[in-house]
């Protein structure tokens, strides 16, 4: 038999990987029609520690750059030293406008390459033009080219950097889809976000750099977009256990007959969250209330009761201070902000600091320092580390 009489039998696989009892990889399932929310997680090889500080820098800009190109949100994340978790929300594939695609190339192509591509593209006929846009817009709102990119972009980066080769990730990603549903949302968000809780890689996720929360809590614009439009789309479920907590302060507060139009006003004002406050106190007393120590319950499972969580007088009070966190767990979590920048001080002083050493800094840099968020330092400024 020659091979090109039949093709087809040598491009068959000799390692079934369809469904099925022999099925040797999983089952992904993605929505074909609309946008969907999903949690994509995947290992290093071997599920070795290879995930440092520079490395799980350098893979949170890539996610972020290309789910800017794939126009994906990142509603919350969490590096680990051998993994990652994303909640991801896909929108429907829609018409790009050529303005709109040159923009999104520029964040993640070299500003050579996309030059050489405009002046390309300005040069050709109509149909070549909808052909080199439709070879980009393809690329977007697609989960698996998103993984694909991000995955291949970091494991050349890391092969690199340190001289190996080989793979770097443990196979293909899973990705698990999510029902738009407040419960189902909040659940995955809460369990992205304590994952390094639940390894006793801190007491707290607000003090973990690496996940979606604590990113926030940092000062993370990205991130705190990422919580804000989950808790716009939670409004409608609040954990019980913080209404009732908040049905005692209000019965201590007023007659008993004005509590449940009490809490029926402020359920109607959760609509929106006001600003970040409110969305950090929302999350937050979701958060503690998923990742409550399970280890004197003893219904719970064994496993349950042996993975760290929150202490139960904690959580208690949390939900008596609705989420506001305590002075001393904010300023653990601002303590980079002394320690991994070069100054601080107010705006005058950078600006001179900015002057004497610019050298040191890049030709695009044109603020000496940034405000230190949180509204505990009024007028003082940090000027960021130089890497």
């Amino acid at each position: 038999m020659k091979r090109s009489e039949n093709d087809a039998f040598y491009k068959m696989s000799t390692i079934w990987a369809g469904v099925g009892p022999d099925r040797k990889r999983g089952l992904r399932i993605l929505p074909r029609e609309g946008g969907y929310f999903v949690h994509v997680t995947s290992r290093t090889t071997q599920q070795k520690f290879l995930l440092g500080d520079q490395e799980k820098r350098v893979l949170l800009d890539l996610v972020r750059k290309w789910a800017d190109f794939s126009g994906i949100s990142v509603i919350t994340h969490c590096l680990m030293d051998n993994h990652f978790h994303l909640l991801l929300w896909v929108p429907e594939r829609t018409e790009v406008a050529y303005v709109e695609v040159l923009r999104r190339l520029k964040g993640v192509w070299p500003s050579k390459k996309v030059e050489y591509w405009q002046a390309f593209y300005e040069n050709q006929g109509d149909e070549r033009k909808t052909s080199m846009l439709k070879a980009q817009t393809e690329r977007m709102c697609d989960l698996p080219a998103f993984m694909r990119i991000v995955k291949q972009s970091f494991s050349s980066w890391y092969n690199r950097r340190h001289s190996v080769k080989g793979n770097f990730w443990e196979g293909r990603y899973r990705s698990v889809v999510v029902e738009n549903t407040p419960l189902a949302l909040m659940s995955v968000a809460a369990y992205v976000d304590l994952n390094p809780l639940r390894a006793n890689l801190c007491e707290d996720p607000l003090t973990y750099r690496w996940c979606g929360y604590g990113e926030a809590c940092g000062g993370g614009a990205l991130a705190r977009a990422g919580l804000d439009m989950l808790v716009r789309l939670s409004r409608g479920h609040q954990p019980a256990a913080a209404l009732h907590v908040r049905r005692g302060q209000l019965n201590r507060q007023m007659h008993w007959k004005q509590v449940a139009g009490a809490l029926h006003a402020e359920q109607r004002q959760r609509a929106a969250p006001k600003g970040w406050p409110e969305v950090q106190a929302a999350y937050r007393i979701w958060l503690v209330h998923k990742g409550t120590s399970q280890k004197d319950n003893p219904r719970a499972k064994r496993a349950f009761q042996e993975r760290k969580g929150f202490d139960p007088v904690q959580v208690v009070a949390e939900f008596e201070r609705r989420g506001e966190v305590p002075m001393a767990i904010f300023l653990h979590q601002r303590m980079r902000y002394f320690t991994r920048g070069v100054a601080i001080g107010g705006q005058e002083y950078l600006e001179t600091l900015l002057k004497e050493f610019r050298g040191c800094f890049g030709p695009k840099r044109t603020k000496a320092g940034r405000t230190m968020k949180g509204g505990c330092w009024p007028g003082m400024q940090t000027m960021r580390q130089v890497e």
